[in-house]
């Protein structure tokens, strides 16, 4: 009759591989558990880029506000001087005698064209589509000639405004 050594039987053995199993089941529960520092850290990380991204989308919007304004103030200005222009011009050309009223300035007509017929002078309220039908020229052609967009911003991406000289041929 062969006799075992205690330590070759399965009890004995299951008995000296349970620590190790406990031990491993423990690690895995460990790696799966952050500590409080490495989430708190985390948190701080995801709240600055949302902070930090917020402070850059308020800083674009304002410029793009002050921009608007001053887009708005130069066109009110520019308006506001082109009527004075149109008062002066009639007051002149009422006063004059008939020959100087054949030779009035491009201010001063409804169409604000040139006497020689190759430029247009803005006029405050006038849109792309009232151009092309006061010149009678396709605003495609217009828009070509000055580098315009079709929808009547310039090439540094401001609006046609009233005063602007465009070119018709």
């Amino acid at each position: 009759m062969s006799t075992k050594e205690p330590w070759n039987n399965e009890i004995y053995r299951a008995m000296r591989e349970e620590p190790t199993e406990m031990k491993r089941q423990v690690r895995i529960k460990d790696e799966n558990k952050r500590p409080l520092t490495t989430r708190f850290l985390t948190f701080l990380v995801v709240l600055m880029f949302i902070i930090v991204g917020l402070a850059i989308g308020f800083i674009l919007w304002n410029s793009q506000v002050q921009s608007n304004a001053s887009i708005a103030k130069n066109f009110h200005q520019a308006s506001v001087s082109q009527k004075e222009t149109v008062k002066s011009s009639d007051k002149t050309s009422a006063s004059s005698n008939a020959t100087t009223n054949t030779s009035v300035s491009s201010t001063s007509t409804a169409s604000s064209s040139s006497a020689a017929g190759s430029t247009y002078t803005v006029v405050a309220g006038d849109y792309p589509s009232t151009i092309a039908a006061k010149t009678g020229i396709a605003w495609e052609t217009i828009a070509s000639l000055n580098n315009i967009s079709a929808d009547g911003y310039n090439a540094d991406g401001s609006a046609i405004h009233a005063g602007q000289v465009l070119k018709l041929k």
